[in-house]
């Protein structure tokens, strides 16, 4: 049963770090479409192509090597905690320097996995390898 939940919450660990390339995918005539690099409130034009693709590259592998991490993969196995906190922060930068409201719920999905990945709850670590 172990197996089956970390094969589950690595798949959506890697799931949740591909959400953030919508960014790079066309928005579909809709100007109400939240992953928009067009908008940023924090980084000038010049930068907002350059900044975000380097942070969803990096939130991309991030978020692989946490469900990497989670399942067992060796040298990265005792890593989840660092790695996943890493990757929220990166998660959580990105969507904070494009915001648009309707991205509250990928940031409340960062904070949490940081807050597990701070806390290491003990129902947390039959999980964990």
């Amino acid at each position: 049963m172990t197996t089956l939940v970390r094969v589950v919450l690595g798949t959506l660990l890697i799931a949740h770090g591909l959400v953030h390339l919508l960014f790079v995918v066309p928005a579909a005539a809709d100007p109400a479409y939240p992953f928009a690099l067009e908008r940023s409130w924090l980084l000038p034009e010049a930068a907002r192509r350059p900044v975000a693709g380097v942070l969803m590259g990096a939130v991309v592998l991030a978020f692989v090597a946490s469900a990497l991490a989670l399942w067992g993969v060796p040298g990265l196995a005792g890593g989840w905690s660092p790695i996943t906190i890493v990757a929220g922060g990166l998660s959580i930068g990105l969507l904070v320097a494009f915001w648009d409201i309707r991205l509250w719920i990928g940031v409340a999905i960062s904070v949490a996995l940081i807050v597990l990945a701070v806390l290491r709850p003990a129902w947390l670590d039959p999980v964990l390898p």
